[in-house]
Formats: C-alpha cells, sequence, structure tokens
C-alpha cells in the first residue's frame, strides 16, 4: 500500500511503479545485453588476431629460408622479415604498386591485397610460391604474367627432356615417385643440372623432390633428397667433397642448403640439396 495516498491514485501510482520496474528490467536486459556483447566481441576477434600473426610469422620464417632477391612486404612483415636476419638491403617496404616490380617476390597479406586490389595480378605469377593461411607469397613477373607463363612452359619442356635423359644414365636410380617427377618436367633446373654433374663421378639414389608449389607443372621442387651415394649411406665425411663442389659453383647454381640430414620418414641419413625460391626459367636452355 503506498501510504497518504487516496485508493485510487494508490492504484495509478502502483500502475506507474510496475511499468517503471518493467522498463528497468527490460532496460537492465538490454544493457546487459549490450555489455555481454561488447565483453563476447573481443574474445572471439581474439583468435581471428592471433592466427593472422601466426599466418605472417610462419610465411616469414618461409620467405627467410627460401626465398633469394628482393623481397616486397608490408611494415609488419618486413619487421618479421628483419627479425629472421634477412638483409635490409633485401627488403622492399611496399607503400605503392609501382613498386611491386622492383622486387622477385611479394608476400601478399591480406592487408597488402586489399591495398592494392586486383592490380597485382598482372605482374604476379598466378601459382603461388607458398601459401601459409590467408597470406601468399608470389614472385613478380615484370615480363608480364602472358610472357612468363610462355617461358614457364618453355623451361617445362626443357626440364622434361633434361630429366629423361638423368632417368637414362645407369649412374642415378630414384624412387618410383622420384622418377615420375623427374620425366614429368616438375623438377627446378638447378637440380637436374648438378645431378647430371655429379652423377659423372657418383652413384646416387634420388630418395625424392620437395618445396614445390601447390601445383608442380607450374612451380618446380626446389629441393632434392639422395639416399645412397656410391652404394652407401650418405655422412658428414662421404659426402664433403660433394659439399665443396656444389657450394663452388657460381651464385645461380648455388644452393642455398646442401647437408646431411635425418627426416623422421627416412630410416637412414640422406644428402639434402635445396635451391632458392623462385626457380629461374631459361637455365637449360642458356
Amino acid at each position: 500500500m503506498l501510504f497518504g495516498l487516496p485508493p485510487a491514485r494508490q492504484l495509478r501510482a502502483a500502475g506507474g511503479l510496475a511499468l517503471a520496474a518493467a522498463g528497468l528490467l527490460v532496460a537492465g536486459a538490454f544493457v546487459n545485453s549490450r555489455a555481454v556483447q561488447q565483453v563476447a566481441a573481443p574474445t572471439e576477434q581474439v583468435p581471428r588476431i592471433d592466427a593472422a600473426a601466426r599466418d605472417r610469422e610462419q610465411a616469414a620464417e618461409w620467405v627467410a629460408r627460401q626465398v633469394s632477391g628482393i623481397i616486397g612486404c608490408d611494415a609488419p612483415v618486413c619487421a618479421l622479415l628483419a627479425g629472421h636476419d634477412v638483409e635490409p638491403s633485401r627488403l622492399l617496404p611496399l607503400r605503392g604498386q609501382e613498386e611491386v616490380l622492383n622486387a622477385d617476390v611479394v608476400v601478399v597479406t591480406p592487408a597488402l591485397a586489399e591495398l592494392f586490389g586486383p592490380g597485382l595480378e598482372p605482374v604476379t605469377a598466378p601459382e603461388p610460391l607458398a601459401t601459409v593461411g590467408d597470406v601468399r607469397v608470389v614472385q613478380v613477373t615484370p615480363q608480364g604474367v602472358g610472357t612468363f607463363a610462355k617461358a614457364l612452359e618453355r623451361d617445362k619442356r626443357d626440364r622434361r627432356e633434361a630429366g629423361r635423359e638423368l632417368l637414362a644414365n645407369p649412374r642415378l636410380a630414384a624412387t618410383p615417385a622420384a622418377t615420375r617427377q623427374l620425366a614429368g618436367g616438375e623438377v627446378d633446373a638447378r637440380i637436374l643440372v648438378s645431378l647430371a654433374a655429379l652423377a659423372a663421378s657418383h652413384r646416387l639414389y634420388v630418395r625424392g623432390f620437395e618445396d614445390g608449389g601447390h601445383d608442380p607443372r607450374k612451380v618446380p621442387y626446389r629441393t632434392v633428397e639422395i639416399s645412397s651415394v656410391d652404394g652407401t649411406e650418405p655422412t658428414e665425411a662421404s659426402v664433403s667433397g660433394i659439399v665443396r663442389f656444389l657450394e663452388a659453383q657460381e651464385s645461380r647454381f648455388h644452393p642455398i642448403e646442401a647437408k646431411i640430414a635425418r627426416p623422421v620418414d627416412a630410416v637412414s641419413t640422406i644428402l639434402r640439396i635445396r635451391y632458392a625460391a623462385p626457380s629461374p626459367t631459361g637455365s637449360l636452355s642458356s
């Protein structure tokens, strides 16, 4: 009862209080809903932000290990690459589309893709060298995509012919998968040249090839794993001459890695020879 008020006024006042209380409940529910949204929204964004940062970090790590030449990148990726000891002279922070042609490779993050839009398509290879989440590592094609595609097709024909010549060499043998890759022209020309030179004085067994793109018909394999040299498991001592020979080659045939390794799926050590991305064209016809 509302003391001090006539009965009719008490009813009206009581009704007003009920409406006010109902209004407070609705408002409270609205405020609580907004509060939940405000608290929940950042929580939902955190995994996406973490995933994007992880993609950039993994892409930068891959580029630092695998790529030679000038690297076009946005500010966050350039900073990550510098943290992976990539020389500052090889980093090209991209602020405008016209700068892309000064790079050999571009790390295309979602931010960079949004900045340039479709402007990258005419000057970058359609098949990425690598993809990490939403980050793509692409080769720059200053000659234009059409001319690049023709050069790549010619290079593939040369690689296919050279690969089949290698398979006819009695001093070189390979697993069935590696045999198909050699015969199909899917192996980098620098590997083919090196294998031909090494097979002149050694018996080799090729375990496999790796480090190609999504489509090895367009991005050739740049790494070869050799599981037997002259009939025995490779060791640091037994392949030291091979490593010295490879490291003495001119820059375009100089590998970024030539060492003994033991893959988790291998029963013995292997000699791994890796060349930098992107793969050049025309090495077998020049």
